[in-house]
């Protein structure tokens, strides 16, 4: 008779967050979250400590593929601004392929309120504002470069593109419109000088 395949830690973690991201944290519950990852209670407490365990490291999971590999990769773009462009350009593209909208753990979370824990809270919130620093690097380059006028304040104007970032995750939960989308992050962009 064959072995039963182990979960990986990976495996485990991608099951969570998609529960985590249809039930958001208050309302994913254990017997979910041992259907979903096939994984005892006490098998998830041994790996993970307990629920609040468990919705972080799923963050950290969720955000290192989500987020923080993106804004790596975009970083390396030789023109900041074509940089936020095509990082506008795939989060509508991540809107528009949600057939469910489940939107983003980390907008969802901290719009939950659910009953996490400051630490988990920290967490979330810290890996969500990694964009508003990945945004006001480029704009602090392209200040630098030229591309933008001395005007420009990049904290600002990245807290403002950032509002924009929240704002397209929710309103894709809301009502999947990518026209829509698009119009929004156009009218964004136009604060850099963008064309889009």
């Amino acid at each position: 008779m064959p072995r039963p395949r182990r979960l990986t830690d990976e495996d485990v973690l991608d099951c969570s967050v998609e529960v985590f991201r249809q039930r958001g944290y208050a309302g994913a519950s254990l017997r979910d979250l041992t259907q979903a990852t096939g994984l005892s209670a006490a098998s998830l407490y041994n790996r993970y400590g307990d629920k609040d365990g468990l919705f972080m490291s799923a963050v950290n999971r969720y955000a290192d593929l989500g987020i923080s590999d993106r804004l790596a990769r975009l970083a390396l773009e030789p023109d900041p601004i074509a940089a936020i462009e095509t990082f506008f350009d795939e989060i509508v593209a991540l809107s528009d392929d949600d057939p469910h909208h489940l939107g983003c753990l980390l907008v969802n979370s901290l719009l939950d309120g659910g009953a996490m824990s400051a630490q988990a809270r920290s967490l979330v919130h810290s890996r969500l504002f990694e964009v508003q620093g990945f945004l006001e690097a480029q704009i602090a380059r392209a200040k630098k470069s030229g591309a933008l006028p001395d005007s420009i304040n990049p904290v600002a104007m990245a807290e403002y593109l950032t509002a924009t970032v929240l704002s397209l995750r929710v309103l894709a939960r809301i009502d999947a419109n990518p026209p829509m989308l698009r119009r929004i992050a156009a009218q964004a962009l136009s604060a850099l000088g963008s064309e889009k």
